[in-house]
């Protein structure tokens, strides 16, 4: 019997070495969970060796689907035939699922994306305006994105209680800066004024809202 693993590939794992016909893939949901306590992030299985899918397969797919889904993670699946494409569709499921064409394609999707949020992270642009000992206004413009700006926004309020942020000109957030509020928001006492209403909407699925002060 074919042994499942889960390889870290660097940026998403891999679901291999199993084989479809025997009954040990049901043990990928365990060691795919036991992966993502190390690192989260997405999974991939690659279709092409395989000819015919069972029901019992897809039980397992929808099952890895609802454990990524609740993780903010993709089940991604890639190299799928015409005739599973065709099952997929009509079990609906081609349309909860991520699916590629090659894994090339996926892999690639990856880098373009990452170089996306490079490049957004490269647009976020911050002003500190000291109002005394204890307290700062931070106006804030383009894309609060993990990076080195947001690295040095976060030393440099270290010495302030009070912090005003100014997200009037601000257009997005990703999770690094949501956390980086929250973190801050234990510390600190946070206001913000000028926030969007999809920004308003990402600090209460966050649960944050209630930690920061909107005006």
């Amino acid at each position: 019997m074919a042994e499942c693993t889960i390889e870290d590939k660097g940026g998403y794992y891999q679901i291999a070495g199993f084989d479809f016909e025997v009954g040990g893939f049901h043990n990928v949901l365990a060691k795919i969970e036991s992966a993502l306590k190390t690192k989260k992030q997405d999974v991939l299985l690659s279709l092409e060796p395989v000819g015919v899918l069972y029901s019992s397969h897809l039980a397992i797919f929808v099952r890895i689907h609802q454990m990524m889904h609740k993780n903010n993670l993709r089940f991604v699946i890639s190299d799928v035939s015409p005739e599973i494409m065709n099952l997929l569709q009509i079990t609906q499921l081609d349309s909860i699922f991520s699916i590629f064409k090659t894994s090339d394609d996926f892999r690639n999707s990856l880098k373009n994306a990452a170089n996306e949020l490079s490049n957004l992270a490269q647009n976020f642009e911050w002003q500190l305006n000291k109002i005394d000992n204890e307290s700062a206004d931070i106006i804030c413009k383009g894309n609060m994105f993990d990076g080195e700006q947001l690295d040095k926004l976060q030393k440099s309020i270290l010495d302030f209680f009070s912090l005003t942020f100014d997200f009037s000109d601000l257009q997005s957030m990703d999770s690094a800066a949501i956390t980086f509020l929250d973190r801050i928001a234990d510390k600190h006492s946070i206001s913000i004024k000028g926030a969007s209403e999809e920004l308003v909407e990402q600090f209460r699925q966050k649960f944050i809202y209630g930690k920061v002060k909107l005006i």
